[in-house]
This record gives C-alpha cells, structure tokens and sequence, in this order.
C-alpha cells in the first residue's frame, strides 16, 4: 500500500532505520522472510517502507533511505 513518510514514521513498529548489518540478518533469520505492508515514495524514490515478519507477526520500519533498505 502506498502511503506517506509521516504516517510510516507514526507507526507502532519496530524502527530498523540506522540499524547494523548484523542486527538485519538476525531479524531476518527470526523471522524467515518480511513482507511488505507499506511504503511511500519520493523523489529519489523509496524513502520509507513498513515490513510485517513471517514467524512473530512484529512491524518494522524503516523512515529514510539508508542502506538498511539494501539488506532486507
């Protein structure tokens, strides 16, 4: 679902924006694999994205393009 910056950043989820590379793929192997639930686009294109993990059911965010983006 499309949406907005601002409401990705309102979200109660868990927020992964300046996270580690090593703290991604320990999600990522809890959780299995992350589906996506929102995002929202900019200029540069995507600059926030809401994921929903497999195996828990936990929301992550991410609110700004950084390379976190690039490990999930």
């Amino acid at each position: 679902m499309k949406t907005t910056q601002k409401d990705i950043k309102n979200t109660q989820a868990i927020d992964i924006t300046y996270s580690k590379e090593a703290e991604i793929y320990a999600i990522k192997k809890t959780e299995g694999w992350l589906t996506e639930i929102a995002y929202s686009m900019g200029v540069y294109g995507v600059n926030g994205c809401v994921w929903q993990g497999h195996n828990t059911g936990k929301l992550y965010k991410m609110t700004a393009r950084t390379s976190t983006f690039y490990y999930i």
